[in-house]
């Protein structure tokens, strides 16, 4: 079984395991034994249930970006935003059962809240791209932090939207857009002090790590 080919199988089981019961009563060897493996099978692959998540997570991010070979983001950076982000749920639409289950019975412990947390940034951050938005240093992170709660939010709102064309979902999404939209022109100076504050301090430490290093060397 290739690397690939065994991600698949745990993301897959873990899903088919999250549809019928609450994701905290799940362990990891439940999921090794559902998926055909064992744990030291999988050890070189992943260590917790929040890393078969990922790999799940990382499955969407490249069907996502695969889909804008042939469907391009047009329009506005807003609409290219809108539908960047409304396309990389609908992939999720198989898997609402267990995508309902995990929501209603989250991560149970710290590691796993951060191991998450990290991997819906590398999702924000893939969508940010393809959407063509700046998303280089302390300004990128912080819209990663802001699109991944946006996200968040709206996810919640798809998992009880039963409407086939997402009525719900979308003004949701729209909505949330344009609001966090308006509120990063409010906080455009600010945002951009506290970014030259951030480079100042760094160059600060590489300044002092260089005098630093110096007075060694001249010492020695």
């Amino acid at each position: 079984m290739t690397e690939n080919e065994q991600a698949r199988s745990l993301w897959t089981a873990a899903l088919d395991l999250a549809a019928s019961r609450p994701w905290r009563e799940i362990t990891l060897s439940e999921i090794a034994t559902a998926a055909g493996l064992t744990l030291s099978g999988i050890a070189a692959t992943v260590s917790s249930k929040a890393d078969v998540i990922r790999l799940f997570q990382r499955h969407n991010d490249r069907k996502f970006l695969a889909s804008l070979e042939t469907e391009k983001l047009e329009g506005e950076p807003h609409d290219r935003l809108f539908d960047a982000m409304l396309r990389r749920i609908e992939l999720l639409t198989p898997h609402k059962a267990a995508i309902r289950g995990m929501a209603g019975n989250p991560a149970d412990g710290p590691v796993e809240w951060l191991s998450l947390i990290c991997s819906a940034l590398d999702t924000q951050n893939w969508i940010m791209n393809a959407a063509q938005l700046d998303v280089s240093g302390f300004r990128g992170d912080l819209h990663a932090i802001g699109l991944a709660r946006i996200y968040r939010d709206v996810l919640l709102i798809w998992l009880d939207d039963d409407d086939p064309g997402l009525a719900r979902t979308m003004a949701s999404l729209d909505r949330k857009l344009r609001d966090a939209s308006a509120m990063a022109r409010r906080l455009e100076t600010p945002l951009a002090i506290l970014a030259g504050l951030y480079r100042a301090a760094s160059t600060f430490r590489q300044t002092r790590k260089q005098d630093t290093a110096t007075s060694d060397a001249t010492a020695d």
